[in-house]
């Protein structure tokens, strides 16, 4: 049994095919504890247990509904982490995104990101849960159809797609799997993946949106599970928090809000090759490219980053970035 729950989106569509199909999942339903009303919400928390039975009972009607279920989402409706991932600015920023807001989405599953010379392999795992292996491989092939369909949309141009892998055997005809990606994947095998050429990963997305990513990187910041955020991304909220209210907290503070001593956070940050003051800058870094798309003047930006003059703030952002604050704006101004 799958003791996590899922704040996917997909509950409402995969409850509305098998309502089409004369199948409503009432006693599913019931047996989740959950009302029809509530399906709509963000908040929604939906079991796992129920979320792959879900699965299964419309896996049985259409055998190729993994690969097919984005094909439903109206135009706009996606998950918060969906969103903040195509708000991005390079498919790279994209995925570490997805990466490292997963358990937003799903508090059991994971998503990773490996790469190398020449490729970049995008991995799901469905992990083994408390009370046994979870077998869910529709959830698998949404995932990755997912990912490959609004990737390629926010590119407009397909991916460099190398290979596509799944731990389970076939669910549908090869001709869909061909038909999604392009190619035929490889099933049985020791991973779920995308494996495409790394030179990807720098390619812009058309959807990228500054100001709304700040937003949704903070919203899925609080709605991460804690257990889920390791050390060094706890305290890197914590900053960007205290920056952009104008009061950057102490190590002390930021230690505190972490519910750990100042000790244990140096010998945790430092076990992960990291600093606190590595960890200021970061968070000032990631708020002055917000703040550089927007509309303030660099010796406004200068004075909310805590900087003693706009020249301290240009040096800074020419370490960071590689070109000018002026050049900066250019490239990534809000229009």
């Amino acid at each position: 049994m799958a003791s996590g729950t899922t704040t996917s989106i997909s509950v409402r569509f995969l409850v509305a095919l098998l309502d089409q199909a004369g199948n409503p999942p009432d006693a599913l339903l019931r047996d989740a504890g959950l009302s029809r009303e509530q399906l709509g919400s963000p908040e929604l928390q939906f079991p796992l247990e129920a979320f792959d039975r879900l699965w299964a009972d419309a896996a049985a009607l259409q055998p190729a509904i993994g690969l097919r279920l984005i094909d439903r989402f109206p135009p706009g409706q996606m998950h918060v982490v969906t969103h903040l991932a195509l708000r991005s600015a390079t498919v790279g920023e994209a995925l570490a995104a997805v990466v490292r807001f997963m358990a937003v989405n799903d508090s059991d599953d994971q998503m990773m990101l490996e790469v190398d010379a020449d490729v970049a392999t995008l991995c799901y795992a469905n992990p083994k849960l408390i009370n046994g292996a979870r077998r869910n491989p529709w959830i698998v092939e949404h995932f990755l159809s997912m990912t490959w369909v609004f990737l390629c949309g926010a590119c407009a141009r397909e991916l460099p797609l190398d290979q596509v892998q799944f731990m389970a055997p076939m669910q549908s005809a090869m001709s869909d799997y061909r038909e999604r990606f392009g190619r035929d994947p490889g099933f049985g095998e020791d991973r779920n993946a995308l494996i495409f050429g790394r030179d990807a990963l720098d390619w812009p997305l058309l959807t990228h949106d500054h100001y709304l990513l700040s937003i949704l990187e903070r919203f899925a910041s609080e709605h991460l599970p804690a257990a889920a955020q390791s050390i060094s991304d706890q305290a890197r909220d914590v900053l960007r928090r205290g920056w952009l209210s104008g009061e950057p907290p102490t190590l002390a503070q930021t230690a505190s809000a972490c519910g750990v001593g100042k000790d244990a956070l140096r010998s945790r940050l430092a076990d992960a090759g990291l600093s606190f003051r590595q960890l200021k800058d970061d968070a000032r870094r990631d708020l002055a490219k917000v703040h550089l798309a927007g509309r303030l003047s660099i010796g406004e930006i200068a004075y909310l980053l805590g900087f003693s003059e706009p020249a301290a703030l240009q040096h800074a952002v020419k370490r960071w970035f590689g070109v000018s604050a002026g050049e900066f704006r250019k490239r990534h101004a809000v229009t």
